[in-house]
């Protein structure tokens, strides 16, 4: 996996994040969350180009623990929907980021037939 590709999806993460709460927040819409459409969006990411289970695992830990982290800490000081706006793009990076380095540290290829990137 490139680091070209972790910096798009990434962006594509940070732009669903933004977008989302700020829609929520012109909607006044508290209780609903764009982070499980960008959960669905990286596992389909996963499935269809990039099953290496052990990166998703940690993966998986590293986002849940830098989301749930940073929403204790940033909600207080600027409020839930930047807050959460933030926790979530940052948990994406953290996520993608681990994934490549497991990823890469395990020595699996993969082809690059199939892939947009």
């Amino acid at each position: 996996m490139s680091w070209s590709e972790v910096d798009l999806v990434s962006a594509a993460c940070w732009t669903v994040s933004g977008l989302g709460y700020g829609v929520l927040a012109a909607l006044d819409e508290p209780q609903l969350s764009p982070a499980p459409l960008i959960g669905v969006g990286l596992a389909q990411w996963f499935f269809a180009y990039h099953r290496c289970w052990w990166a998703a695992v940690a993966a998986c830990l590293a986002g849940f623990v830098v989301l749930f982290g940073l929403v204790d800490i940033l909600r207080p000081s600027l409020g839930r929907y930047v807050a959460d706006a933030l926790a979530t793009g940052a948990a994406s990076t953290v996520a993608l980021t681990v994934f490549t380095l497991v990823d890469r540290a395990s020595g699996r290829r993969h082809g690059a037939a199939g892939r947009p990137w």
